[in-house]
């Protein structure tokens, strides 16, 4: 039984008592009990009524992104129009780590909620991935608690729990691979049999493509495929116990920073939770942190497919890729 309906209850039983009062008691009193008892009910709505109506609920993440094991908290707010308060509001809220796929539930009672009054609890950070913070079966309920409404559920709040990079020094590299290059990946033209990139001191003019050069106003140059050079690939078998996805990716980032600390440019390949290659280039810090949200962002399972079974995936344009695997029995393996 819930508690609306033990209120219910327990208001039937004293309009019951009034009634019976009343009738044994023919005086002013009894009358006034009985009029108070039954214009109660309607007096809690009247005044409840614009609240209940017009409530909104607004979930944040604070901070929105942070290292695992840090703190982080989830805050509930409450738009409440109009100077009165709501009486009580009910809710269950969902944590859920996106990469794990580790899912808790809480109830919350918030009492007397004015305008705005934020409500927070922490956050789960104890393992990488995407945290996602919804709220479901949100009631909102008169000042006797005799009546309810459903509130729509708000937009769900994202935190992102990044690994902690294990310094370390950055592998060598042949020569050549990943040498200081453009800031932008390389693009492929329009019907063209050719890839382009942007200019670098040195590069012929002849191969300027002038046309895009005047369209996109900078310096494009025509690249043909059989004379790219291939980026490092770092790749981790993206699945396991959260603990061993938390040590993979602390190496992972790690690594990839090293490389970027000695401008060398890559990228990282794994398989999603389906089985799909997911490939991201990572030239600089801000598609290191994109590379990890992606990273995050999705189911790993306990099992899955190595990459060493799909050797199709493991090249580059211009040739084979030379690859770091990143492994946790022995540190990396190099292809």
């Amino acid at each position: 039984m819930t508690a609306m309906a033990v209120r219910r209850i327990v208001y039937a039983l004293v309009l019951a008592g009034a009634l019976l009062f009343q009738i044994t008691n023919d005086n002013y009193l009894a009358h006034f009990l009985l009029a108070l008892c039954a214009a109660l009910p309607l007096l809690s709505l009247a005044m409840s009524l614009r609240g209940m109506m017009g409530c909104r609920l607004v979930l944040s993440a604070l901070p929105p992104a942070l290292n695992r094991g840090e703190e982080g908290r989830w805050q509930v707010s409450v738009e409440v129009p109009g100077p009165l308060p709501l009486a009580r509001l009910s809710l269950r809220t969902v944590e859920k780590n996106l990469l794990t796929g580790r899912a808790q539930r809480r109830l919350l009672t918030m009492s007397g909620v004015a305008r705005r009054r934020p409500a927070d609890m922490a956050a789960p950070t104890g393992h990488c991935g995407v945290l996602e913070f919804r709220a479901e079966k949100i009631r909102v309920y008169d000042y006797l608690g005799l009546f309810s409404r459903r509130v729509p559920p708000p937009a769900p709040a994202r935190l992102l729990c990044r690994p902690i990079p294990v310094k370390t020094q950055p592998p060598a590299i042949p020569e050549g691979l990943g040498s200081p290059a453009p800031r932008a990946a390389l693009r492929k033209g329009p019907g063209e049999d050719c890839d382009l990139r942007d200019y670098r001191p040195g590069d012929p003019m002849r191969a300027v493509h002038w046309k895009l050069s005047y369209k996109w106003d900078e310096l494009i140059v025509r690249e043909r495929a059989d004379t790219l050079v291939p980026l490092p690939l770092l790749t981790l078998d993206r699945f396991g116990s959260p603990g061993r996805l938390d040590a993979l990716l602390d190496k992972l980032a790690g690594l990839s920073r090293a490389l970027l600390g000695v401008q060398r440019p890559h990228a990282v390949l794994w398989l999603d939770g389906a089985g799909l290659p997911q490939l991201c280039p990572v030239s600089d810090e801000k598609e290191l942190r994109d590379c990890l949200t992606a990273l995050l962002g999705s189911f790993a399972p306990p099992t899955g497919p190595e990459l060493d079974g799909f050797p199709e995936l493991l090249r580059a344009p211009g040739g084979p890729a030379f690859r770091i695997h990143v492994t946790l029995e022995g540190g990396e393996g190099h292809d």
